[in-house]
């Protein structure tokens, strides 16, 4: 036998395979396979036989995030020898955290609860399906092997031969259309997808009929993850995926803002002011997820504020200042969006750029309320009247300013006669 606790070596794995299977099955598990249903059978072997399989979909997101916190290890290290026992602990500690969070430890804790479905290994041994689940049960069993004997032997089935992308539909039908948008955080299903896009070219339509998607649906996940890079890059902490796992709304509303019509400019202004707000949900004055179309449909105000409070010339970006703010290379006309920008990605700005931005939309709110009630047009007026009657008894001075009085005084007329001619209309 072997002392390895994640997964038997090769030319052992296959053998104990072999000489585990019945030759009179007593057991079956039916699966799809290249279309037909088959009986697979079903057996045991030692917990410690398996191999994680390491293009998990669930461990997509945290792969990227354990590279990124250990930038000694070679970007190859999931992917360059999967048979590698330091690899294969690896992926038990990121399948550790998925299970817990899944609410399995919890379950299997309880010693009543045992294995019901077989791990589905392919031909060499590998796990299509069951990852997190022998993750638990190995975490119990070497941990209190007299209390989880249960666990020292597991029922597994083994898949006939089958390339890459068939494992991956075998995996999208047995298990992520069940449970995609529960079972998977939202980045690591829009990173598993990008992923198998690479890998297999598949299309749009090919993703969204193996994850039952739409295709729409496929292109708000790769945008939103596109959104997210950029967000996390911009904070300098890239592939910190974990960091965003709570932001899908905030990413899908911003998705949903950047598709309006305007500018690359306007459109980068937009996402990086929604950024500030993403930092911190809580100061958004709104529900992060209510707020983010608001500064959409306030944009030009909030420019407006920026501008004031961030004073910048209008700049045609370079290549590699776009690459960092997203999106595509713009026209050469200057848009004053790219300069503030780039103030406003700065750290020491944040806070600043938040409560101008909280300040526009409570104020926008306000005045919505207003405009929704039955007596703005009296309110309005009767504002305007206060204000004049001010301007009569406190500006009419010798050292106040004249210029432009005039043409404030005929804007005044006309908006009133406009008025009165509404009035006479309402009242004929």
């Amino acid at each position: 036998m072997t002392n390895q606790r994640f997964g038997y070596p090769f030319e052992l794995r296959l053998k104990e395979l072999a000489s585990s299977r019945p030759t009179t099955p007593s057991a079956t598990f039916a699966l799809e396979v290249k279309g037909d249903k088959i009986e697979l059978v079903k057996f045991k072997v030692p917990i410690e036989l398996p191999k994680y399989r390491l293009e998990n979909g669930r461990t997509a997101s945290l792969q990227e995030q354990w590279l990124a916190e250990n930038p000694s290890q070679d970007s190859s290290y999931f992917k360059s020898d999967p048979e590698l026992d330091v690899v294969q602990e690896t992926q038990h500690e990121l399948l550790l955290k998925l299970m817990k969070d899944a609410g399995l430890y919890a379950f299997f804790k309880e010693k009543t609860n045992k294995q019901v479905e077989p791990i589905i290994l392919d031909e060499n041994g590998f796990v299509v399906n069951g990852n997190r689940r022998l993750s638990c049960w190995r975490s119990l069993y070497y941990n209190e092997p007299a209390d989880y004997p249960h666990f020292s032997h597991i029922d597994v089935v083994v898949l006939p031969h089958c390339d890459d992308k068939e494992i991956d539909k075998i995996e999208a039908n047995f298990q992520i259309k069940k449970d995609i948008r529960a079972g998977y955080s939202w980045e690591a299903r829009a990173i598993m997808m990008q992923r198998k896009q690479k890998q297999h070219g598949f299309t749009d339509s090919d993703l969204a009929d193996m994850y039952d998607m739409t295709k729409a649906e496929v292109e708000q996940a790769r945008s939103m993850l596109e959104m997210a890079d950029t967000y996390l890059k911009s904070r300098g902490r890239q592939h910190q995926w974990s960091d965003v796992q709570a932001d899908e709304e905030a990413f899908k509303q911003l998705y949903k803002a950047a598709r309006k019509n305007m500018s690359v400019g306007e459109q980068i202004l937009l996402k990086h002011t929604a950024f500030t707000l993403i930092d911190q949900p809580g100061k958004a004055g709104d529900r992060l997820y209510s707020a983010i179309p608001k500064i959409q449909e306030h944009l030009a105000k909030i420019k407006a504020k920026l501008t004031d409070a961030f004073p910048v010339a209008s700049t045609t970006p370079d290549p590699l200042t776009q690459e960092l703010f997203g999106g595509d290379v713009p026209g050469s006309s200057p848009d004053i969006s790219f300069a503030l920008a780039a103030e406003i990605v700065k750290p020491e700005n944040s806070d600043k750029v938040r409560g101008l931005v909280v300040e526009v939309i409570e104020t926008e709110n306000e005045l919505q309320k207003e405009r929704n009630n039955a007596g703005y047009l009296l309110k309005q007026l009767t504002d305007a009247n206060t204000k004049l009657q001010a301007a009569i008894s406190d500006g009419m001075r010798e050292d106040s300013t004249t210029a432009g009085a005039e043409e404030q005084i005929k804007s005044i007329e006309t908006a009133l006669e406009t008025i009165r001619d509404w009035l006479a209309s309402r009242n004929a």
